[in-house]
């Protein structure tokens, strides 16, 4: 008896698990979501959830998660001029610099769970 299998390409597109497939794009999509309440919120303009003049401040793609500001880069490091950041927490109460790391240290484990509910995972 013989087996005939399919390419490991083509078997990983049907799953959706190829790179920059979609359960890459969920995945990516999930963790600008649950980071979001990681960034600092003063005006707005800088997390996630808010659109600025109709353009979505934060791009999500396969696999990059790029917040658009100007100043997100000093935001990110918690450093302007030489200067630590005071982050305001009253609209975000865990926003702070790194909000990537945080929200990976404290929640992976629930974005892991949600991407292997949607792939059909327990």
């Amino acid at each position: 008896m013989s087996v005939t299998l399919k390419p490991i390409s083509e078997i990983k597109a049907r799953l959706g698990i190829e790179p920059n497939g979609r359960v890459q794009k969920l995945f990516t999509a999930t963790c600008a979501k649950h980071m979001d309440q990681y960034v600092p919120f003063d005006k707005g303009y800088l997390a996630g959830t808010v659109i600025n003049g109709g353009v979505p401040t934060v791009n999500v793609t396969e696999n990059k998660i790029i917040y658009s500001q100007k100043y997100a880069k000093y935001v990110y490091y918690g450093v302007r001029n030489g200067k630590l950041l005071n982050y305001h927490t009253d609209m975000h109460e865990k926003a702070g610099p790194y909000w990537d790391r945080q929200m990976v240290s404290a929640e992976i484990d629930d974005v892991v769970k949600e991407v292997q509910k949607y792939v059909g995972g327990k």
